[in-house]
């Protein structure tokens, strides 16, 4: 049966994820029927160029048309209203994807030594060095190393990465550069899930997905004295930040990531379930919008795969960025860089994987033939 906002006698106001999920899903016919729509997220309205503390359902558009000039199907209302007499605000944005990207801002002397250190296949296997691999075109790609995990069914140790860089079962992955160094191969990726998977009967839209975009590398067992736990530079990781959908979750949180290509950045999550495409067939979402500090560039070609963490002494984790866009996604601002992240948590549960927090057992009397099978693998 369809929604009937008219059955409504009292309104409550959304005050958490939890909350404008099932505001947004209840208004998906409404979204979709917009000409040109670009999607939607979750997250605080803004105000007069100003961030304010009201959770609302973003929807971007193309560009923004006089009311009076619209036909009701287009209109959007500025109150979306929900089940079970739930009501949230609404905040249109327009939005709009660069034709090209920029050239990012230059490097500071600080980075420029972090991305040399993590591109140099010296630092041994640690959150933020670069990988290598090569895809089914037969060329050479780079990605970025998230952290060391731990398989809980054996406790097998490996990397994780994103699917698009670890690749099907099987693919062979190097440090630094493709075909140096073999440190071990996929074992389990995962692309996308439906969203039924993730929200305990909270939501279930159709032909919708989110993308988990995962990867567990096995290191080899020549390497696995290589493996350290926690981030290059950083230091050790906190527990995994847990997502609960019945507060707004980490939106507005300030966090750090370090990665290959743009070395050690900071920056600020602002919205949460990004449409980021949507067609005919079906819609996917990322779980995390994030947007670098002002004048610089959070994550570029080759960050692919590494961990976002709370930017404070604890660096608990809360996402694994997988990509990004040059776009209109604020109000009173331009075009930016803006990167797209999954929920840790989520990517952990899928890969039946836990971040490894402490240090491999060094090598007994084997160590040099594992130095030998290493020199054999180049």
């Amino acid at each position: 049966m369809p929604f009937n906002p008219k059955k409504i006698m009292t309104n409550k106001k959304a005050t958490c994820l939890a909350d404008l999920l099932r505001i947004r899903d209840a208004n998906s016919a409404l979204v979709d029927r917009l000409d040109g729509n670009l999607g939607s997220a979750l997250g605080y309205k803004i105000t007069n160029k100003t961030l304010t503390k009201t959770p609302a359902v973003i929807i971007f558009v193309p560009a923004k048309v006089s009311e009076a000039l619209l036909p009701a199907s287009q209109r959007i209302p500025k109150t979306l209203q929900g089940p079970d007499g739930l009501e949230c605000a609404t905040d249109v944005v327009v939005g709009k994807r660069g034709a090209e990207e920029p050239a990012p801002p230059t490097l500071d002397a600080d980075n420029v030594g972090v991305i040399e250190e993590l591109q140099g296949g010296e630092i041994g296997l640690i959150g933020g060095i670069q990988l290598g691999f090569f895809d089914t075109d037969g060329l050479g790609y780079l990605g970025t190393t998230a952290c060391a995990v731990r398989r809980k069914s054996d406790g097998r140790v490996g990397l994780l990465t994103n699917q698009h860089v670890g690749g099907p079962p099987g693919r062979v992955i190097y440090n630094p550069d493709p075909g140096h160094v073999r440190i071990g191969h996929t074992r389990a990726s995962f692309e996308m899930d439906p969203d039924e998977y993730y929200f305990d009967d909270l939501i279930d839209e159709e032909d919708a997905y989110y993308r988990i975009d995962c990867a567990f590398v096995e290191v080899l067992d020549a390497g696995l004295p290589l493996v350290k736990p926690g981030l290059h530079r950083l230091g050790s990781l906190g527990e995994p930040l847990a997502l609960d959908f019945k507060t707004m979750g980490p939106l507005g949180r300030d966090v750090i990531s370090i990665g290959r290509t743009r070395g050690i950045q900071r920056g600020t999550i602002v919205a949460f379930g990004y449409e980021w495409s949507d067609d005919p067939t079906s819609s996917v979402y990322t779980d995390y919008l994030i947007i670098g500090e002002t004048g610089r560039v959070f994550s570029d070609h080759g960050d692919s795969g590494k961990l976002i963490v709370t930017d404070d002494a604890h660096h608990n984790p809360i996402a694994l960025l997988w990509g990004g866009w040059y776009e209109r996604l604020r109000r009173g601002h331009g075009q930016e860089n803006w990167t797209y992240a999954i929920d840790i948590n989520k990517v952990l549960h899928r890969l039946e994987v836990e971040i490894m927090t402490d240090q491999v057992p060094a090598p007994g009397p084997n160590e040099s033939a594992r130095k030998r099978a290493m020199e054999v693998a180049r």
